[in-house]
């Protein structure tokens, strides 16, 4: 590396509730999740007990962080709202600053501007400060593309023989119930072809063809640990029989049995353990370059667990009216043909106990998000506890001032 100015690796899952991480002495370390590689950033740098999001919801989540403004300030008041490109944010700030901006998965700063070309870049990802992108669909929308330009991701699957593949089976999944809270089943695609694999690729592709010449800045919008629970089967093998921490509450079992409610969420900590591997495998790609000790990391997500829709989730019939629990060999076949699960309201409050509410409210339930930071040549004091209130705003400044980037002075 030719500069002192440090890089800055933004690493962004979706929907990563607060407690779920297995940080020794974490607050976070509620759940038996396996994160080694997050856990290891932790020990080397400082961790953040009162970190808060702008907004409990995606695309504002991520237009006020890029902004550093409040809510109702960012321009996108919901996940339909347009993300203007105009509009004053850090990576401009950081690319006039001589930096290589750059992202990978679902940046959600796209809005509704023509489509996603299939190379992952698109004349607005420039209007809004980046230098390169493989910018791509949530895992949602992923399934629904248009014709003409599905993204880099679709393209990809296209080009593998894949995509009908992925296509039919979140048809399958939402065609009878909806097309939010989806089945915990396994993907039928290959690991290497799931949708947080092909981010990962893109984040250790984007480094690659980035000189060391000058610094840059790589946010990884990870697509999940977001719904639909689909991680791949060799993920979800790692939590069999596994128990997670049960509710104190009588709504989470029925007739005593929350297996059901455990299977799910084994599911979800399959996703978080599949997103800990490529922290680990994107960190050691930074090493090999010679620039992690001047690299300041950030883990963070854009808000808390997800209640949709009731205190059980919903599992098809749920969302009319009735709810399918299961349980002994009916647990199979969660993840099967017609099945359609979320975790739920019930889950979700426990998954951000002691906080209350989830996604979706501006309680502490919905806008809590872990903060983890590592940067061994700017952190004087790793492996501590940082437990003054800290909020999204704070990165843009906090960046400004670690890179020597013009603060702007007014509101633009």
């Amino acid at each position: 590396m030719n500069h002192q100015t440090p890089n800055i690796l933004l690493l962004f899952p979706d929907q990563w509730r607060w407690d779920w991480l297995g940080c020794e002495r974490s607050p976070y370390g509620a759940a038996p999740v396996q994160t080694p590689n997050i856990d290891a950033l932790a020990r080397r740098g400082v961790r953040f007990t009162q970190c808060r999001t702008n907004s409990p919801l995606c695309v504002p989540a991520r237009a006020a962080l890029a902004q550093g403004v409040r809510y109702h300030r960012c321009g996108a008041l919901d996940n339909q709202g347009p993300v203007y490109p105009q509009r004053d944010n850090f990576l401009k700030r950081l690319r006039s600053a001589g930096y290589r901006v750059l992202t990978t998965g679902k940046s959600d700063l796209h809005g509704h501007h023509d489509g996603y070309h299939d190379s992952g870049w698109h004349p607005v990802m420039g209007q809004l400060g980046f230098t390169d992108s493989i910018d791509m669909r949530g895992k949602l929308n992923s399934a629904r593309p248009p014709h003409d330009k599905p993204g880099p991701y679709v393209a990809y699957l296209r080009q593998r023989g894949l995509m009908q593949t992925h296509i039919d089976d979140y048809r399958r999944r939402s065609a009878e119930f909806g097309r939010h809270q989806l089945a915990p089943f396994p993907t039928p695609l290959p690991r290497p072809d799931f949708t947080d694999d092909f981010c990962g690729r893109g984040a250790l592709e984007l480094l690659n063809r980035t000189p060391a010449d000058a610094p840059w800045m790589l946010w990884v919008n990870f697509p999940g640990p977001h719904d639909p629970h689909d991680a791949p089967r060799e993920l979800q093998a790692l939590y069999d029989g596994v128990d997670f921490p049960l509710p104190t509450a009588g709504q989470e079992h029925h007739d005593g049995q929350p297996i059901q409610h455990q299977q799910i969420r084994r599911n979800y900590a399959a996703s978080c353990t599949g997103l800990d591997q490529w922290v680990g495998w994107i960190l050691d790609a930074v090493e090999r370059r010679g620039e992690l000790d001047n690299t300041l990391v950030l883990f963070l997500s854009d808000n808390g667990a997800c209640y949709e829709w009731g205190p059980f989730g919903f599992d098809g019939p749920s969302r009319r009216g009735t709810t399918t629990l299961r349980t002994g060999d009916e647990l199979r076949q969660i993840g099967g043909p017609g099945t359609h699960q979320s975790y739920g309201s019930g889950w979700a409050n426990l998954g951000n106990t002691p906080l209350r509410l989830y996604k979706h409210f501006t309680h502490e339930g919905g806008i809590c998000t872990p903060l983890i930071a590592h940067w061994p040549k700017g952190i004087g004091r790793p492996d501590r506890w940082v437990r003054e209130p800290v909020h999204v705003m704070d990165i843009l400044p906090t960046l400004h001032a670690v890179t020597g980037a013009t603060y702007p002075t007014e509101f633009r």
